[in-house]
């Protein structure tokens, strides 16, 4: 027990997590959150009476840190749903299904070599287990030369051009070396996707971590704002709320960049250094549904005259009678300047339906209960080709941390990584002596 006053700025996943591995080891912990409720970007909304995931998210069988947290908070196996998945593509103006290894091999528009290419690309992603000779070379570069030109303008063209808003120029080969990789130990044995839910979502678990912060001692302040973190010779002292400073040994950050920098001192943001990151935003319609909309959990959109990335299902591994009917997702994500980001919220619901009708024509707006668009401008942090160190420091001053979803590389974004970062970050602040008790180090 160190006898460490930490503050924790954030409850999502991150924060939380960390804060609930302080608590357990004997720190004494503030969890600060703006919003009324924890939970972040995994956090659930009410949908017309039925709390659902605020952005659609999965649990795959390899995500251990996730499963081991879920139990040891008292999630145990009734508390999980495993279900064989389909995943498909919008390609050309028509749906393909892409759930098995085996049907790459029929993937549209595309000539017999050039589907033995992709068969191969995705074959040797998942056996390659080192990412570093790839850090330094751009996406589209190394998709060129290990599948060709026109595997390359046919299908991963397009699909970068809808995850990143048309700009992808900057991408390390590792973003797409991570995605193959983590879908990799999803497969069953006939080759079919598999992914879960927790039922409550994430936000069960994360309101069971909180309640477990404070049985351990800790405070969780839910709807209180940290208006900035002000520094004295340098040095962290803590956060202000309210226009009160409230002292803490060490004060822990989880957002990220763009809004951080609003929050620190200016030395503290010196002590920094420079943002290397750019990041995306995401516009999302989520709607409840009476019937099924589509066959497939996930559908890549390849064909660009639909300007959405994908249209998400989540039904397939939600339970539908704890959200009141079918729950889809349809995102779009954006660069910070789309004009999406301020749309008013009945033009983005018209439009989004409209494309979701275009894909699967029985779709009707009468079949939705429910509907709402959630935004983010800053939702995911873009590693750059080029740019080191890819990950900034833990403690840029005495007594600040700064973690957040950036720190998550090769990796891409998802709870797995997020607690697995969550981990490293407690295990540094355990172990270190930055932002040691002010007592102890008197």
């Amino acid at each position: 027990m160190s006898g460490r006053d930490v503050g924790v700025v954030g409850g999502g996943l991150l924060g939380v997590g960390v804060a609930h591995r302080l608590a357990c080891a004997g720190d004494r912990v503030t969890l600060y959150e703006r919003d009324e409720r924890l939970g972040g970007l995994a956090g659930t909304t009410d949908l017309g009476g039925y709390q659902v995931d605020r952005y659609y998210h999965a649990v795959l069988p390899t995500d251990d840190r996730v499963l081991a947290l879920a139990a040891d908070v008292g999630l145990g196996e009734e508390s999980l749903r495993m279900r064989r998945l389909g995943v498909g593509f919008f390609h050309d103006g028509r749906l393909a299904s892409m759930s098995t290894p085996r049907e790459l091999l029929t993937f549209p528009g595309l000539a017999p070599r050039d589907r033995l290419r992709l068969v191969a690309f995705v074959a040797r992603c998942q056996l390659r287990r080192d990412h570093a000779t790839l850090e330094d070379v751009p996406l589209e570069d190394w998709l060129r030369r290990s599948g060709g030109d026109r595997l390359w303008e046919r299908l991963w063209r397009p699909l970068l051009d809808s995850k990143f808003d048309g700009r992808y120029d900057d991408l390390p080969a590792t973003y797409l070396w991570s995605r193959m990789r983590r879908t990799a130990g999803t497969r069953d044995r006939s080759g079919r996707e598999v992914m879960g839910w927790i039922r409550g979502g994430y936000q069960e678990l994360v309101d069971r971590l909180g309640a477990e912060v404070c049985r351990r001692g800790g405070e969780v302040l839910t709807g209180t704002e940290v208006s900035s973190i002000p520094a004295q010779d340098g040095r962290a002292l803590g956060v202000v709320v309210g226009g009160r400073l409230r002292q803490h040994d060490l004060v822990l950050t989880t957002q990220l960049r763009p809004a951080l920098d609003r929050m620190l001192a200016p030395e503290l943001r010196v002590a920094l250094g420079p943002d290397r990151n750019r990041y995306l935003g995401i516009v999302c319609l989520v709607m409840r549904v009476r019937r099924s909309v589509s066959p497939y959990y996930a559908l890549n959109i390849t064909d660009r005259s639909v300007p959405i990335t994908s249209i998400v299902e989540t039904t397939h591994a939600v339970d539908p009678e704890a959200v009141g009917g079918h729950l889809v997702y349809v995102p779009r994500y954006v660069d910070q300047s789309n004009p999406d980001l301020e749309r008013p919220a009945a033009e983005i619901t018209a439009e989004y339906m409209g494309h979701v009708r275009r894909i699967f024509p029985d779709f009707s707006p009468d079949d939705v209960i429910a509907s709402q668009v959630a935004r983010a401008r800053v939702a995911e942090p873009v590693h750059t080709v080029g740019v080191a160190p890819r990950v900034g420091d833990l403690f840029p001053a005495p007594g600040l941390a700064v973690a957040s979803s950036a720190h998550i590389y090769p990796e891409i974004v998802n709870g797995q990584a997020i607690l697995g970062v969550a981990d490293g970050v407690a295990d540094q602040i355990l172990t270190s002596t930055s932002g040691q008790s002010r007592m102890a180090a008197a």
